[in-house]
């Protein structure tokens, strides 16, 4: 039983929350300046709260003109800015903006681009902080330094009382920990001065957090800012950004550390590119949906047009066998049509959350009895299925409607896509508390390619050539079995045929 079909569990029809609205909630709600650029269309087609309060622009106010907020940036950073505005790949840059009034900020500016899967440039997600403060802090601080003798108290005054962390590293070691820096890291002062720093960052970021640091202390350049993890529990990790510049520490080449807790705006970011994925797979979904369904939809539509064609020119003339012959085509044919549409609202409501778990006693055997007749009135070939049935002599707890669609659908699958001299066993067990379906046909298979993507809507196996199908009976399979409590396995050869089984929780009623 080669049910071929794959794809995403998206939804059939676009009726969840979109990727682009979901971005603008958490792009609104984040301190980062964010804007998205279209390159297609040369403009910025969103800009959140904190854009539009540092430049004092607004998506709508620069759709005439969309560099307009470049005049801010000093002159000598502008082509840099207007290339990272253009990026294709990811990348990152620092420049100046001069203020209406006087002032000179300093932003850092990341590029994030999104790509279709065949690689096309759909747009430049931006984000940039004010860095400012990082800065001045750094030049007061090298300042204090330098004089620590004189102005130990106002030196402590500045670095124990800032909002980011400050750590001061030479030979391996912190030196300093401001009380934020501290509390960032979850480490108390003795603690940080006794070990080797390296052993407080993530095991997996180590290595880049100890090459940059190095080649710091080796004068060559290394990136400014970059984020690491530290694991402040088993179950606690907390993403810090660094931005790190050189000085003497009592004769000492030393680095001087700020450190930003970024967990929450690395997740906002994260969440931000899953809601623009998702909004990228519901278009693909819904292409797919097109293709399948005018597919699938345009023969039986052909057979039943050819047949009232023929009816409207020869129907007088044609023997009463003929006659009925043609008008089972078209009884044919319209169950073909509404049995498809059936099985998309069928997704669409499982997408929906419209169908429940409600699970009611049930005597199997019978059950079993009374889905075989009706599969037999509708497809000639159920006379195939051999069933078997056992340990189920009492009633079960279980839904009659999800067991319904799923053996509907894998019967109809296996007999489908096998051969009409081969069999298809259907074996079902009471196993404990639940209850066990194997399916199993001889027909052409999966091939390994597909399995990944089985249980998703729309997409058909690889192999399948002309057999008609929608690509959505396992998918509804799937929904229905995991609404059930239960799993599903899939086994299967290329030509030597399928077999799904079907764990379900089915306590004895």
């Amino acid at each position: 039983m080669s049910a071929p079909s794959s794809a995403s569990t998206t939804a059939v029809t676009p009726v969840s929350l979109p990727g682009e609205e979901l971005l603008r909630q958490i792009a609104a709600n984040i301190d980062a300046m964010l804007w998205s650029w279209d390159p297609a269309g040369g403009r910025i087609t969103y800009t959140n709260p904190a854009f539009e309060m540092f430049w004092g622009q607004s998506a709508d106010k620069l759709a005439g003109d969309p560099w307009q907020w470049l005049e801010q940036v000093d002159p000598a950073d502008r082509d840099r800015v207007r290339q990272l505005q253009l990026a294709a790949v990811k990348r990152s840059e620092e420049y100046r903006v001069r203020r209406p009034n006087g002032d000179v900020a300093r932003l850092s500016q990341r590029a994030l681009p999104i790509h279709s899967p065949s690689g096309q440039l759909l747009r430049v997600i931006h984000l940039a902080n004010n860095i400012t403060w990082q800065l001045d802090t750094s030049k007061q601080l090298r300042v204090e330094i330098g004089r620590r003798t004189d102005s130990e108290a106002k030196y402590r005054a500045v670095v124990e009382n800032v909002s980011e962390g400050i750590l001061v590293t030479a030979g391996g070691r912190i030196l300093y920990a401001n009380p934020k820096a501290l509390k960032l890291t979850a480490l108390d002062e003795a603690t940080a001065k006794s070990r080797p720093f390296i052993e407080f960052i993530h095991p997996d970021d180590r290595e880049r957090v100890l090459d940059n640091h190095l080649r710091r202390l080796r004068g060559e350049t290394v990136e400014n800012h970059y984020q690491f993890r530290v694991q402040h529990s088993q179950s606690v990790t907390r993403w810090l950004e660094i931005s790190a510049v050189m000085f003497e520490w009592e004769g000492t080449p030393a680095t001087l550390n700020f450190l930003t807790d970024v967990t929450l705006k690395r997740q906002a970011e994260e969440d931000m590119l899953k809601a623009l994925a998702h909004e990228r797979e519901l278009s693909e979904l819904k292409s797919r949906f097109v293709a399948v369904t005018s597919h699938e939809f345009r023969t039986p539509l052909a057979a039943i047009l050819s047949s009232v064609e023929l009816l409207d020119a020869y129907g007088a003339s044609f023997p009463a066998e003929e006659r009925r012959e043609l008008l089972g085509q078209i009884k044919t044919a319209v169950a073909r049509m509404s049995n498809m549409v059936e099985q998309v609202l069928l997704t669409s409501r499982l997408e929906l959350g419209k169908f429940r778990f409600e699970p009611a006693p049930l005597l199997v055997p019978d059950w079993l009895v009374q889905v075989m007749a009706e599969l037999e009135r509708g497809n000639p070939q159920a006379a195939r299925v051999s069933l078997t049935c056992d340990g189920l002599d009492t009633p079960r707890t279980a839904d009659q409607q999800l067991l319904r669609h799923i053996v509907v659908n894998l019967l109809g699958n296996a007999l489908k896509y096998s051969d009409p001299d081969t069999p298809v066993r259907f074996a079902v067990r009471g196993v404990g508390e639940q209850i066990h379906l194997r399916i199993s046909d001889q027909g052409i298979g999966i091939p390994e390619a597909d399995l990944p993507r089985l249980f998703g809507s729309f997409h058909r196996g690889t192999n399948v050539g002309n057999i008609s199908g929608t690509g959505i009976g396992l998918h509804i399979v799937k929904e229905c079995v995991d609404l059930h409590r239960g799993e599903i396995e899939v086994s299967s050869r290329p030509g030597q045929g399928t077999s799904f089984t079907v764990r379900l929780a089915a306590p004895p009623a």
